[in-house]
């Protein structure tokens, strides 16, 4: 039975559980917000089997509508790219995470950038070679959000997200059971972001930054990526785009890292994108979880979270 976690904005309530991420101190997020928040139409749907999310009008169900993110593959790679791990006792790749279970936490009222948001991460153990995390952030209001050089204005029911990297054990680190002479260089993360409404993917002015979702939500990326608390390049052509239908497939490549790795990407537009109408008004309510069982309908209604984290 797959787990289904809905987020949306009903805005108030008491500190939960944060993540185990080694957050570091360029990019910060404090607890509520300068501004209130109001009422969001939109949820987001994420599935702890799997890791899939999806960008959804609040209250909808099926597959008709919406701006679905899947987690494809995971692999590390050598210095050529070519992936590594692949013939040990314990692998250093995933070829699908349809069998992957994610533990999804609580969630969080946060202040990012100059917006307010509702924040939820899920994490999951890959093997027993290091952690993969996401956060989601789920925007309140208008404002402007990102680290290092890049940043992006966004407004009500966008979505900004993390991919996180963690506690890694590398081809050719000692106690690893790769092949001789086999030694990790990066891990490269394939995603695929796909319309549910249709329309036909394409690269924005032809560039690797910004990708249009075949309507009016668009995917913000950057070629930086946060390693060890040091803003890097990814290797050239990183993220890799491929557009096939209203599907985009992107593929990540984190540099070797001894601590952590981040990257952080947004969707934009997708109020428009769904159809809904949004604005910042302030309602004065409370945001709330609600976790149900898929076969089953049961809910849990959890509070919200206030904390205070350094984080991207």
């Amino acid at each position: 039975m797959a787990l289904i976690v809905r987020v949306w904005f009903l805005l108030t309530g008491t500190r939960l559980v944060t993540a185990s991420f080694p957050y570091c101190e360029s990019g910060t997020t404090t607890a509520g917000g300068s501004t209130n928040t109001s009422e969001v139409p939109v949820e987001v749907n994420i599935q702890g089997q799997s890791g899939k999310f999806t960008i959804v009008p609040k209250g909808s169900s099926g597959n008709s509508v919406g701006i679905r993110v899947t987690m494809d593959a995971l692999r590390e790679v050598d210095a050529s790219g070519t992936a590594v791990g692949q013939s040990g006792s314990v692998k250093h790749s995933l070829n699908t995470f349809a069998s992957q279970s994610f533990t999804v936490g609580a969630v969080e009222q946060v202040s990012i950038g100059s917006v307010s948001a509702a924040k939820i991460s899920f994490e999951s153990t890959i093997s027993s070679i290091g952690k993969l995390g996401v956060d989601t952030f789920l925007i309140a209001d208008s404002g402007m959000v990102g680290m290092n050089n890049d940043s992006w204005d966004v407004n009500m029911g966008d979505l900004k997200w993390n991919i996180r990297l963690w506690d890694w054990t590398w081809c050719g680190d000692a106690g690893a059971t790769c092949k001789n002479g086999e030694v990790g260089d990066a891990v490269e993360l394939d995603i695929t972001v796909q319309n549910m409404g249709g329309g036909s993917a394409s690269k924005k002015d032809g560039d690797n930054k910004t990708v249009s979702l075949g309507g009016s939500a668009e995917l913000e990326l950057s070629t930086a990526v946060e390693t060890d608390c040091t803003w890097v390049e990814m290797a050239a052509g990183y993220p890799m785009i491929t557009t096939q239908g209203s599907g985009t497939t992107i593929t990540f490549r984190f540099p070797r890292f001894a601590n952590s790795s981040l990257y952080d990407p947004v969707i934009s537009g997708s109020c428009a994108e769904l159809g809904l109408e949004c604005s910042s008004s302030t309602t004065g309510s409370n945001t709330q979880v609600n976790a149900a069982g898929e076969a089953t309908g049961v809910a849990l209604v959890a509070g919200l979270a206030l904390t205070s984290l350094a984080m991207a």
